[in-house]
């Protein structure tokens, strides 16, 4: 964590985008304005914080969504919906995959989604995003053992150890949010 009077830089890694939400709120209560981000898709993610300049900053709402946009037309669509909406997009571009949104809506109560399908949508896609880094993470694996049984050179093996541990990582991250789309399933049937 770097802190100064102008900046504070915070490294962090989130399984749950409610979690990291409040987070930021927890942040903005210090004192301390998101600014930019890193894109996190499967790794730690670097914030950029400023301090509060006025009171009326106090009052931003933050918000995520998760959402893969391919193209740039598609991104810039996407930002102007949500500009339209009162929200404004801290994403640089349309490689990033988690999008951080902010308001300075007097509601607390403000939300990018309208209903619970818009959260269990996110989570899926979350999901779906963490397995296809399971399934090339295993194909990975695999080739590189392998490789290691056919060539016998200790280098196949070392990378195919570090590919098993980024692997478990993704799956843990795929439970996290699997337990976070179950309960948003419950939260329907109640």
């Amino acid at each position: 964590m770097v802190k100064n009077n102008k900046v504070k830089k915070v490294t962090k890694h989130f399984s749950d985008f409610s979690k990291e939400e409040q987070w930021l709120q927890s942040m903005l209560i210090e004192g301390w304005i998101l600014k930019s981000y890193d894109s996190e898709d499967m790794n730690d993610c670097q914030y950029v914080f400023e301090p509060v300049k006025s009171e009326n900053q106090k009052n931003i709402i933050y918000k995520i969504d998760f959402r893969e946009l391919n193209q740039k037309g598609e991104f810039e669509e996407y930002k102007s919906i949500f500009e339209d909406a009162g929200w404004t997009l801290l994403s640089k571009n349309s490689w990033y995959s988690k999008h951080i949104f902010y308001t300075t809506s007097t509601n607390p109560q403000r939300d990018i989604f309208s209903d619970q399908e818009s959260y269990r949508e996110r989570e899926r896609r979350r999901m779906s995003s963490s397995l296809l880094y399971i399934i090339i993470g295993m194909l990975m694996f695999v080739v590189l053992i392998v490789l290691y049984i056919i060539y016998d050179r200790s280098a196949f093996l070392g990378v195919g150890i570090m590919t098993l541990f980024f692997n478990i990582k993704c799956m843990v991250d795929y439970y996290r949010h699997k337990i976070v789309y179950k309960s948003l399933l419950t939260r329907e049937v109640e």
